[in-house]
């Protein structure tokens, strides 16, 4: 039996497309509607239980009347305890709550005490907790739904800007680094550029006069 890491739905398509018929492969993530999952790989005669993910959820207990504690927060705390990010599922928004490998909760339930500057306590959960994103929708104009001239227009970039940012392997669709500036978008796609954020794509059916997109942008908060 082979258990992998956290892995984002690219890489698990990937294991997919690879292994076909050829084995039975299980996926969990902690959570309901969980994007990042550990994936098992097994005879297709093993009974799987959740137990054998070896993913532990714990929800972040804190005060909320003197801070506000995030995403970010979260993930940051615990890469700067030195935990690889594919240790880390994802992260719940309510409650505030992280999957995490079983290999590592013990010395993260040790060492984190502190969020920013909160005092946090870490509560185990199971895994009923559902993920849910909140968006902010933003309306753009494009000439096309080249992946250059998206992020060029979502982003607030320079098209050289963004083109560079594409072949430098800093924009990913649906989880897959695209380096071709004229990768062409579909409806639905999601959006990531690193340290600018992630968006999902929504073409809506209205063109300009001029025969110009109009595109909506769902941005991840």
């Amino acid at each position: 039996m082979v258990l992998t890491k956290f892995l984002d739905p690219h890489k698990r398509e990937i294991i997919h497309d690879v292994i076909g018929q050829r084995a039975a492969i299980y996926e969990e993530g902690g959570f309901v509607g969980a994007e990042n999952k550990r994936v098992i790989i097994c005879p297709d005669y093993y009974e799987i239980v959740p137990e054998d993910f070896k993913i532990h959820v714990y929800e972040v207990g804190y005060s909320e009347k003197f801070d506000h504690l995030a995403h970010k927060d979260v993930l940051g705390a615990l890469m700067h305890l030195g935990i690889e990010r594919a240790c880390i599922g994802d992260i719940c928004k309510q409650p505030l709550a992280f999957a995490i490998t079983a290999e590592n909760s013990d010395y993260v339930v040790m060492a984190l005490k502190k969020i920013k500057r909160s005092s946090i306590r870490l509560i185990p959960h199971d895994f009923s907790l559902t993920i849910v994103n909140d968006f902010k929708k933003k309306e753009f104009v494009a000439t096309s739904l080249r992946l250059d001239k998206l992020i060029s227009v979502m982003f607030g970039l320079s098209r050289a800007k963004a083109m560079d940012a594409i072949h430098m392997g800093s924009v990913k669709v649906n989880h897959k680094v695209i380096e071709q500036t004229d990768y062409l978008c579909n409806n639905n796609d999601i959006i990531s550029f690193r340290r600018h954020g992630r968006v999902k794509l929504q073409v809506t059916a209205r063109t300009t006069k001029a025969g110009n997109y109009i595109v909506e942008g769902l941005f991840y908060l």
